[in-house]
């Protein structure tokens, strides 16, 4: 693999939030212990330009800001090879929200445009969303493979065994309200049909009309990366719920639910949307479905009824993760595709 430290990569951007975790700081730890790199990250305003001369390639990650562009000139002035990395379509954000107001402000929208266009790769974890952009801004290169799941963190758990005769229903992430009106009513119907069979457990996020119902329980979102991917190891859920809109911000995502369920070994029900169609096999690992009300619920009760698929999908689709998003998976990508390219 190479002498300790033979690529020199500095990293710009914020490394406080989960998708740099799972999307760089895994893989480039282990391409670090590998001795393939040696890497470090800096924020937007503290990049000299020494350390920008000492790099062999540059990494952007979620940045808007006009003076990370400027070290991107800087970076291609001086001959080094730039990656853009992202894993969200900022055009295609609401501006009548916070962040959408942001990534619409007039200068980060241009600096996200020229990032897609001048550098030399940009690094995404969906299919839709690189080939959106390659039809639509023409950037140089798009390398896409999804982010990374670190086994170690769970490898030694053991999951809590059920000890009442329910079956869990359970969904982890933020806010989905649009998305989860079909869910919500099918929960609903889930709920009338098998009363106290059935339990729901919420980690970030309860829709309107379930919250205080006796078999609902909440629990808020740990923003520790670690932490939560061993609650959800522990969880004692028989089925995962990930719902998504439909729309081009959302098709742009990457299959986030489906690399946590998987490797938590909870057999998840999707959104049949671009995010999931790709990885996702109805009934093997995994279960596809409409934004209707009638196809949430029918799945549901499919593996409600059925624990045989359940656990079918279980071993399929902790397959499917071991073999698509371990650490070391992700790690090589990075280094055939980018590093090394």
């Amino acid at each position: 693999m190479g002498r300790r430290g033979d690529i020199n990569v500095l990293i710009i951007g914020s490394d406080k939030i989960a998708s740099y975790k799972i999307g760089l700081e895994q893989p480039f730890r282990h391409l670090e212990k590998m001795g393939v790199c040696q890497f470090d990250v800096r924020s937007d305003e503290d990049v000299s330009i020494s350390r920008l001369a000492a790099a062999d390639i540059v990494i952007f990650f979620r940045t808007v800001q006009p003076e990370a562009y400027k070290s991107l000139e800087l970076a291609r002035e001086m001959g080094k090879k730039t990656v853009y990395v992202i894993d969200d379509h900022f055009l295609a954000m609401s501006p009548a929200t916070d962040m959408g107001r942001y990534y619409h402000e007039s200068n980060k929208r241009k600096t996200y445009v020229k990032f897609l266009k001048n550098a030399h790769i940009i690094k995404v974890a969906s299919g839709f969303f690189a080939k959106h952009l390659e039809t639509h801004f023409n950037p140089n290169r798009v390398v896409n493979f999804p982010g990374s799941v670190d086994f170690s963190l769970i490898s030694g758990l053991v999951k809590d065994n059920k000890n009442e005769d329910k079956i869990v229903i359970g969904y982890e992430g933020g806010k989905k309200h649009i998305a989860f009106e079909p869910v919500t009513n099918a929960l609903r119907g889930i709920l009338r049909t098998y009363g106290d069979k059935i339990r729901i457990e919420f980690y970030g996020f309860v829709p309107e009309g379930l919250e205080g119902k006796p078999q609902v329980s909440y629990v808020q979102h740990d923003s520790d990366y670690k932490n939560f991917l061993k609650r959800l190891y522990r969880s004692k859920w028989d089925i995962g719920l990930a719902p998504l809109e439909h729309s081009l911000l959302h098709d742009c995502k990457t299959n986030n639910k489906f690399r946590e369920y998987s490797a938590c070994r909870i057999p998840g029900i999707y959104s049949s949307y671009p995010a999931y169609e790709d990885w996702v096999k109805n009934k093997e690992n995994g279960m596809l479905v409409s934004e209707t009300r009638d196809d949430w619920y029918e799945a549901m009760v499919e593996l409600i009824e059925n624990p045989e698929l359940r656990q079918t999908i279980t071993n399929n689709a902790e397959k499917s993760a071991w073999e698509h998003f371990s650490v070391e998976v992700c790690a090589e990508r990075w280094r055939t595709q980018i590093l090394m390219s």
